[in-house]
């Protein structure tokens, strides 16, 4: 396996690092192991991680890695020196295994060189510009002249030589000094520096062996065919090399081959080998992976292998702590052994002090009153070994005196037990004999009755160690899994994820969909208004203490539409909770403006400061927010999810919009003023927008002028009083939840921007017909009948839908067919002279047009004929005005027939236009349908949305974030939020925060320990909620806070179970 690059590999590698890191500064170092160093570079929204292990590799990672808490001194020399430096090369010294990185100079320096080595045991050299070595990871001394320490120039001169091509003096030379044993491969591996697996592509493209034996097999000679094949493999060779110079090698990892049976091949793992930046040929009969950059393929390589160790150790561990529980299950298992071994002789004792109870009264009987007479203890010893020569019976009994503990033992036999063994050789063998301490001062029986006495004894101190032992062994396995789970190592290197570049601010997604920024200190609210504060988003603030900077940014597809309330009011939350208002827990307003409303600049003799701001003009301001914060996680779907959420929230939205607009009863907008508006005001101002409304301008028109009046009054008024300018901002109107002021026509939206999608090129054709009106006409509203209300309520929003729009297709066709009748019918020529000015006629005839606009030639003639002014003579009598009324309605329903016989010709004759142009471009279209439909039964058997093309390019990044994961989504990472409630009232993992004492470790959790103990959470959910790193949960929560949730106190009364 390979372990290590080569100069081919330096090469390859290098090339990669200029693209990707010259002119980006170094954020930090740390420090992986005590020979691998992680540095970290930065730009604006984007991180690049090199990891540097000495003598070994080089190469940017995508995978995190545990890094030790504290630097050793030599990256703390390095963080000194070239911490937020920029990076202004990288190179290969000469065709050597050596990197040098220069870094750019400050007010003190001119500049620094990291000089990384990837020969022998490698090094990592920190110099200055001059390169005079300032710190090293390890100090050496090359040859005997020539040191490698602080202090010394390092000798940069003697590896700058540059790649030379191999020629046939050369070729010639190096093979005529291989020994007899030396093949074709060593020699050229050992003269040439192209690296092992080159010199093989080389040998195998000259269609020559490897192993030739080079001093008998060769031809050496000028005109050889193999010296000749051999120099064409060279040239191809040094043509890859020089092509690393221009262009980033791709990578190929190479996998080694299964040699187990075929029948074990099911469940193969992939095993890495090598790791190149060509495919040579060796290998193109093996598996191989390709990568876009030699840079991927080297990371995914070494991170594979780390990882695989990392699993090893974690299982060494695993058997260590096995290891350790079986040793405590032994011990108790011993002990419990031990308890019963001693109630089982102290019986047996028992027993052969009764089955011997006449020898042992008569020993103890002598022993006695020998002590008592005050014999000698050793004389007495004597005395008892004399009788046993002499045979005496009880002395034999007698083994040895414990005379200090007033004890004897006997040698006790079972005189019953060749009796009652009926087999001979049982009866041959020696009587088996116990060994039994009696006290002297008991007889026979008292001794018994000890023993029996010490056997209860001791079995119920078994029954206890028993059950004692049941607890201590689930109490030490407890121990040791904790002990396991608190050393352990990570047994996978997670791959790192690019944060969002919301992420570095204080963020939530609002429950319409509106991304909401706030900057967490004075330098971040400076950079948020100037750099992300557009013209569509609104600026929301609160007249508080710490209050937050917030800016809610608008949709990129929103096209001007206003921001809904309901966003603003959670845009208004954030605002409040994070000013002195949640410590002192009073409840306020926040307000919003306009981006053009917020100013840098002071007035004259004033001074604002970082993160500060001019408001100038109206306040809008927000009803009083409630201090309920809350703390959940977003999860990253796949691309392949995605659409199982896109389209239920687009329904909810639509939904959304019929409750808004259409179900609800037409409400006059609510303005409150600095002063009191006169009742009578109002009313006369609704009465003069009555007229307007009759004649097709729309309620929003009417809302419109009363905005504009009520305005004009309150210049007027500010006019009047102009000392109170401060009162004034602090009293404009407020935003109520149910409508939003606007302040211009053409923002405002349609009733149903999803549904009723055919009113546009309703208002083109307006437009066309006409044209000095089409302001007015681009005012109209269809009306909404009582029975499309009742299926609004009934039925669902994709039902409505569909009904409305099939009404609005017959009334677009007939307006289509009418226009282009029209357009066929030629125009009469005009005889009438105009008429002479005359003074008031015209604006008599403007007031006319204006009136009358909306009338088509047909219903003028229609209303004439109703008047009746240009009848001439009418008849006279009931006969004559039946005929008349008769011959009216007959030409008024020819007319009519007429009218339809031209619709339909000229339906007929668009249809045929259409069908025409569809048979043109029809077969490919057809085919593309039926793919697509095709796919899209596949992708819903597998409960999979495919979204159409225009959904898909109104996607977002916000739109892969979802709160509420199905059990079918796949899910990449989880983000924690920390948002007003309302905003994240529908995720599936919540708390609610309300001002309180908890710091935000506790608050983290506790609220960790809610999630985890759901009934409905996944494994792979809970596997990416652990996954989050604490820094990244602490710096999201919010600080002196209370946590809120249904089974709050549920865990917390597991956890303190678990903990006894």
């Amino acid at each position: 396996m390979k372990q290590r690059f080569n100069a081919l590999d330096i090469r390859s590698t290098v090339m990669n690092l200029k693209e990707r890191l010259i002119g980006i500064r170094l954020q930090n170092v740390y420090d992986v192991n005590a020979k691998t160093f992680l540095f970290k570079f930065a730009k604006p929204d984007d991180k690049e991680l090199v990891l540097v292990e000495s003598g070994t590799r080089i190469h940017t990672t995508q995978f995190s890695r545990e890094k030790s808490d504290m630097p050793s001194p030599f990256c703390a020399k390095l963080r000194k020196c070239l911490r937020t430096r920029r990076l202004t090369n990288v190179r290969q010294l000469g065709v050597d295994r050596i990197v040098d990185f220069e870094f750019a100079g400050g007010e003190k320096s001119l500049g620094y060189h990291i000089i990384c080595e990837f020969y022998a045991s490698g090094n990592i050299i920190l110099t200055d510009h001059e390169y005079r070595i300032l710190a090293l990871l390890r100090t050496v001394q090359p040859t005997e002249t020539l040191k490698m320490a602080v202090g010394e120039i390092y000798n940069i001169k003697s590896v700058l030589a540059d790649f030379t091509k191999v020629d046939s003096d050369q070729l010639k030379e190096a093979l005529s000094a291989a020994g007899p044993k030396d093949n074709l491969k060593k020699i050229l591996n050992i003269k040439f520096e192209y690296g092992p697996a080159m010199v093989e592509h080389i040998i195998m493209e000259s269609e020559l062996d490897p192993n030739m034996k080079v001093a008998s097999d060769f031809d050496t000679s000028e005109n050889s065919p193999m010296m000749h094949a051999l120099l064409e493999g060279f040239k191809k060779a040094d043509d890859m090399i020089q092509s690393t110079k221009n262009a980033v090698p791709r990578g190929y990892i190479i996998l080694m081959d299964d040699k187990r049976p075929s029948d074990d091949k099911e469940d193969a793992i992939e095993i890495y080998d090598e790791f190149h930046p060509f495919l040579y040929k060796q290998f193109t009969h093996r598996k191989f992976k390709e990568y876009p950059t030699f840079d991927m393929a080297v990371d995914e390589f070494f991170s594979s292998i780390e990882a695989q160790k990392l699993e090893l150790k974690t299982r060494k561990q695993e058997e260590a702590a096995l290891k350790k529980l079986e040793a405590v299950k032994q011990e108790q298992e011993k002990r419990v052994e031990s308890l019963l071994n001693q109630q089982l002789t102290n019986t047996r004792k028992a027993e052969l002090i009764e089955l011997n109870l006449q020898y042992v009264d008569a020993a103890i009987t002598i022993i006695r009153n020998a002590v008592a007479s005050q014999m000698d203890w050793q004389d007495l010893n004597d005395l008892v070994k004399e009788e046993k020569r002499r045979g005496n019976p009880i002395a034999l009994l007698i083994d040895t005196l414990k005379l200090d503990t007033n004890q004897i033992t006997l040698v006790l036999t079972d005189p019953d037990y060749h009796e009652e063994s009926e087999d001979e050789d049982e009866k041959e063998k020696p009587k088996e004999t116990f060994k039994v301490d009696v006290d002297i001062g008991l007889t026979a029986f008292a001794n018994a009755r000890k023993y029996y006495e010490q056997k209860k004894s001791t079995a119920s101190k078994h029954e206890k160690t028993i059950v004692a032992s049941t607890k201590a062994l689930k109490s030490a396995e407890r121990k040791i899994r904790q002990d396991l789970k608190e050393t352990k190592i990570t047994a996978t290197i997670s791959k790192i994820r690019k944060p969002f570049w919301f992420e570095k601010f204080m963020w939530f997604i609002s429950t319409e969909g509106y991304l909401v920024i706030a900057g967490r200190d004075m330098q971040q609210n400076e950079m948020l208004v100037k750099r992300y504060l557009s013209k569509d988003d609104v600026y929301v603030h609160a007249d508080l203490h710490g209050a937050a900077s917030v800016v809610v940014k608008n949709k990129p597809q929103a096209n001007g539409q206003p921001i809904s309330p309901s966003t603003l009011y959670q845009a208004g939350i954030m605002s409040v909770c994070q000013s002195k208002a949640w410590d002192s827990k009073v409840v306020t307003s926040a307000y919003w403006v306009y981006p053009d409303q917020v100013s840098k600049s002071a007035p004259t003799g004033e001074y604002l400061t970082t993160g500060s701001f001019m408001i100038r003009g109206k306040k809008n301001f927000l009803p009083p927010v409630q201090l309920v914060y809350g703390f959940g996680y977003l999860f990253k779907l796949d691309e392949s999810s995605i659409g199982n959420h896109v389209k239920p929230a687009k329904e909810n939205d639509l939904s959304t919009e019929y409750d808004d607009d259409v179900l609800k009863p037409e409400q006059p907008a609510k303005i409150d003023s600095i002063e009191e508006i006169d009742k009578s005001d109002v009313a006369e101002k609704s009465k003069e927008a009555e007229p307007n409304a009759s004649s097709g301008i729309s309620i929003s028109n009417s809302e419109k002028s009363v905005n504009e009046e009520d305005s004009s009054s309150d210049d007027d008024d500010s006019d009047d009083s102009s000392s109170s300018s401060s009162d004034d901002e602090s009293a404009f109107p407020d935003t109520k939840l149910q409508s939003l002021p606007v302040s211009n026509h053409e923002n405002i939206p349609d009733a149903s921007k999803y549904a009723l999608d055919e009113y546009g090129h309703d208002s083109d054709e307006d437009q066309t017909s006409s044209a000095p009106d089409s302001d007015k006409a681009q005012a109209k509203k269809r009306f909404i009948t009582a029975k499309e209300r009742r299926l609004m309520k009934k039925q669902n929003a994709t039902e409505i839908t569909e009904e409305i729009r099939l009404k609005q297709q017959k009334q677009q066709q007939k307006q289509q067919n009418n226009g282009k009748q029209k357009q066929q019918a030629p125009a009469k020529p005009s005889v009438t002279t105009p008429p002479s000015s005359t003074r008031g006629r015209k604006g008599k005839a403007k007031k006319i047009k204006e009136k009358y606009a909306d009338q088509d030639e047909e219903e003028r003639q229609l209303r004439m004929e109703l008047l009746g002014s240009n009848k001439g003579p009418q008849p006279k009598g009931k006969k004559a005005k039946r005929e008349a009324k008769a011959k009216a309605e007959k030409a008024a329903l020819e007319k009519e027939r007429a009218r339809k016989e031209a619709e339909e010709k000229a339906r007929l004759a668009q249809s045929q236009k259409e069908e025409e142009e569809k048979e043109n471009d029809g077969s490919l279209e057809v085919g593309e349908e039926k793919d697509s439909d095709v796919i899209r039964q596949l992708l819903k058997e597998e409960n999979i949305t495919m979204l159409e093309a225009d959904e898909i390019a109104n996607l977002s990044a916000l739109d892969s974030l979802t709160g509420n994961p199905l059990p079918e989504d796949i899910l990449h990472f989880a983000i924690p939020v920390c948002a007003p409630y309302p905003a994240i009232q529908k995720y599936k993992y919540k708390v609610k925060l309300t001002p309180g004492s908890l710091k935000r470790g506790k608050a983290v959790k506790q609220a960790q320990s809610v999630f985890l103990a759901l009934s409905d959470a996944s494994a792979r959910e809970k596997e990416l909620i652990k996954g989050v790193a604490d820094m990244e949960n602490i710096n999201t929560m919010m600080s002196k806070v209370k946590v809120s949730a249904p089974n709050l106190e549920t865990s917390k009364r597991k956890k303190g179970s678990g903990r006894k």
